[in-house]
Order: structure tokens, then C-alpha cells, then sequence
């Protein structure tokens, strides 16, 4: 099968870090003057918070539904083993969607910085965690149960188990496996 197109221009793991970390770098240019430290924490956690959800419905209903995603993603269920390689394109979109949601949303003298960031750090999180859950023994016995999670997903039924970083969403939306 040929390579998807998405894939023609994808950066393997840790080097699609770049694109988030980037944007984690823009967003501290919008950095609110004058807030609080204690504002700014809770901005940055609940980006955190919230990229968990966002992880679980990008991986549930866009890379396992909507083309040319869906392709790109496929490639990854055929051969875990490989370097995760994310696409410029989505990397891309996915931090200018994140700056400019919060932006909109929470407006440009507010945390909306702090919250992207969090957004955007709860990413690079994501990308290296699910780099060591296929990497066989990258993170020892700490990650075990969510070793098996993840590989409920992927070696026995690809319509659950979608979180990486928490099993919190998939247990809320009735996708954690029987047997977790």
C-alpha cells in the first residue's frame, strides 16, 4: 500500500515535538501582564486538564474517522514498533487551532495563553508517552496499566481504548475495555 500523503511530509518522534513546542513559544509571547502566579498555574492545568479530552475525541473520532487522518493513523495500527511520525500538516493545524480557540474564546488580555500552553504541553506529554508505551521498557513498571490499555487498542479491538495519558475518558464515554 502506498504511503499516505500525509505522511510525505511527517516529522518521527521527538523531532514532531517541534511544531507544539513552537507554539508554546508564540503563546508566551501573549503572556497576560500582571497575572497572578496562582492564575496562571490554573490556566496552565486546566490546558492540561482539557488536552486530555481533546486527545481522546482527536484519536476516537478524527484519526480513526475522518480522511485523510483515519489513513495516516492506520499506517501507525500496522507497525506500533515504528517511530511515531506526526504529520506537518496536523501538527500545524492543531497549534494554530489551539492559539487561536483559546485567543477567541477567552480574548487576548486573558489566560489565554497560559491555557494553550497547557493545551500544547499536554500534547508534547501525550506524543512522548505514547513514543515509551511502544517502546518496549521506556518507562519501566510505572506505565504498565496503561501499557496494557494502549495495547488493548491496539492488538485487540481498535473501537476502544483511545486515551494514551488517562483511561479517565474512555472509562466516561464507555470505551475502556471490558477487562480494564
Amino acid at each position: 500500500m502506498a504511503e499516505p500523503v500525509l505522511l510525505r511530509c511527517a516529522l518521527p518522534y521527538p523531532a514532531s515535538l517541534a511544531a507544539p513546542a513552537l507554539g508554546v513559544l508564540a503563546a508566551g509571547l501573549g503572556w497576560p501582564a500582571g497575572a497572578g502566579g496562582w492564575e496562571v498555574a490554573v490556566a496552565v492545568l486546566a490546558g492540561l486538564i482539557a488536552w486530555t479530552l481533546l486527545e481522546y475525541v482527536l484519536h476516537r473520532f478524527v484519526l480513526h474517522g475522518v480522511e485523510p487522518f483515519r489513513a495516516w493513523h492506520l499506517v501507525h495500527h500496522r507497525d506500533p514498533s515504528q517511530p511515531i511520525r506526526v504529520p506537518l500538516a496536523f501538527s500545524a493545524a492543531l497549534v494554530v487551532t489551539v492559539l487561536g480557540l483559546s485567543t477567541a474564546l477567552l480574548g487576548t488580555d486573558s489566560l489565554a495563553a497560559p491555557l494553550s500552553v497547557g493545551l500544547l504541553i499536554g500534547d508534547m506529554l501525550q506524543e512522548t508517552v505514547h513514543q515509551g508505551l511502544h517502546a518496549q521498557g521506556v518507562f519501566g513498571l510505572s506505565l504498565v496499566r496503561l501499557s496494557a490499555h494502549h495495547g488493548h487498542h491496539h492488538h485487540v479491538d481498535e473501537r476502544a481504548a483511545f486515551g494514551t495519558i488517562t483511561t479517565f475518558w474512555d472509562r466516561c464515554f464507555g470505551t475502556m475495555p471490558r477487562s480494564g
